[in-house]
């Protein structure tokens, strides 16, 4: 199976204040089309990588370990209609009637609280802090399992107590200052794009950074939410893509250029990460 997907209604679990909470897990692309949500929808993206586009052009790229906050209304799409493979979270909130609220651990003051949070983090990308990934890992496990036991009790209780922590820690990191990315991400990130074309090996990149491989693949774990070769291939995708929209090049000369060994391995791999073939 390439991809899981499961959606629950809030009010299938007792929780009117949710429009609905997925999750989603592939490993392959999907296609995510213009569409927009009633009330605010935060997406957490646990592992992988994707990127969001909204209607005035903005471009918003999401990686692991971080989440984003999309206003109501607002209508957005995967780039270029395309998610690309990761395990996402989605909680879509109905913060236009406080009534919905009401059977919460919420106050009205802490009500007031996180929509004034959403809406100074509208269209923003904030990290994880360590026990907001470990609910959004746990609620995206209870997601998955729900469906077997709709009509558990515990299940739902389960359910509901997870998304409010979820929410209060989210609220706790989109009003914490924003945090400047490891440097030592940023110099690998770097030595990749300058090394895109050449076959790149990660001891390389080990000797480059001065780490371990341990952590070395640590450091890019917790700061891109990729392995590094994951991120390799991501970035020389986007270089391939770039080149086939602005170049009348070969397909095969487009992937020795962007560091790939051959054309037909450069077209599974364009294909797993943009659900195309390069050639369309």
């Amino acid at each position: 199976m390439t991809s899981e997907s499961v959606e629950v209604p809030g009010r299938q679990i007792g929780l009117p204040m949710v429009i609905h909470v997925s999750r989603v897990r592939s490993h392959t692309a999907s296609r995510i089309s213009w569409h927009s949500h009633d009330g605010f929808e935060l997406l957490f993206l646990l592992e992988g990588a994707t990127a969001y586009e909204f209607a005035d052009r903005r471009i918003l790229q999401l990686s692991g370990g971080h989440f984003l906050v999309i206003p109501p209304r607002t209508v957005h799409r995967g780039r270029h209609n395309v998610r690309s493979p990761c395990t996402i979270c989605g909680l879509a909130l109905n913060t236009a009637h406080a009534a919905t609220w009401k059977h919460t651990t919420f106050t009205p003051a802490d009500v007031q609280r996180i929509r004034s949070a959403l809406e100074r983090s509208s269209r923003t990308v904030h990290p994880f802090n360590p026990p907001l990934r470990w609910l959004v890992r746990r609620l995206m496990e209870a997601i998955a399992s729900f469906p077997a036991r709709p009509d558990s009790p515990t299940a739902a209780a389960a359910l509901r107590t997870l998304i409010c922590g979820v929410l209060l820690e989210s609220m706790v990191q989109m009003l914490s200052p924003p945090r400047a990315p490891q440097a030592s991400v940023e110099a690998a990130i770097s030595f990749f794009r300058q090394h895109l074309d050449e076959p790149v090996h990660i001891p390389d990149l080990v000797r480059y950074l001065g780490f371990s491989r341990a952590r070395t693949f640590e450091l890019f774990k917790s700061q891109t939410g990729l392995t590094p070769n994951d991120y390799l291939q991501r970035l020389r995708i986007e270089k391939a893509q770039e080149l086939l929209r602005a170049t009348p090049r070969s397909v095969t000369a487009i992937a020795l250029e962007t560091g790939f060994s051959s054309g037909q391995y450069f077209c599974t791999v364009f294909r797993r990460y943009t659900g195309l073939s390069p050639a369309a």
